[in-house]
């Protein structure tokens, strides 16, 4: 692994990023991926968040390389990146902690109410693993509902634990993110009925 100890390997290893090479990219991967797990940890007190938030943050930096040869502060661009990361995640767990508290104020305590919202529920994320790639759906299956290991799954599939746990991870995220964004959808339903 290259040692990073000057802003100049930064700014080097930043324009040999741009030109695509996975090397660099992965040195930089191996340098900044703990203090970037820790910063954003920090910040949003979870481990899985902090863990999205980094994968994130390089796949932001390795869909905008070409952007890479020109940036003077390596180390401030990284850290900009997820400052914005962390911005947007708890920008929208405080969304949707406002239309929790929204739900709890009007008194949704009705067991009629609870079924329709936790059918609603049940169907966007029905609704959400239908909308995974087949791969992903598969591990998905296996894991939640066959409660199979990455390492089981991945003997299963014949792929590397690595990417066992990075589908399902990615499934995860999407299934939250759909269910996040419905969930507006299913109060609004839940406030016209009742």
């Amino acid at each position: 692994m290259t040692v990073l100890n000057s802003d100049n390997n930064y700014k080097a290893l930043f324009e040999a990023i741009s030109r695509g090479e996975e090397i660099a990219f992965k040195n930089l991967f191996d340098a900044y991926k703990t203090k970037i797990y820790a910063v954003a940890f920090k910040w949003v007190k979870s481990s899985f968040a902090a863990e999205e938030i980094t994968q994130e943050v390089f796949i932001s930096i390795w869909i905008s390389r070409i952007k890479l040869s020109v940036v003077n502060d390596p180390k401030a661009y990284l850290y900009t990146i997820v400052y914005n990361k962390v911005s947007r995640y708890l920008k929208k767990e405080a969304n949707q902690s406002r239309i929790l508290k929204q739900w709890k104020t009007n008194d949704f305590s009705n067991e009629t109410e609870e079924r329709i919202i936790a059918n609603s529920s049940e169907k966007f994320i029905s609704s959400a693993i239908e909308q995974l790639s087949p791969q992903k759906k598969l591990i998905y299956k296996l894991n939640r509902y066959q409660g199979k290991s990455y390492n089981e799954i991945g003997k299963t599939l014949h792929l590397s634990t690595h990417t066992v746990k990075s589908h399902l991870m990615k499934a995860l995220k999407f299934i939250r993110n759909y269910v996040k964004e419905n969930a507006l959808v299913v109060a609004l339903i839940v406030r016209w009925l009742f």
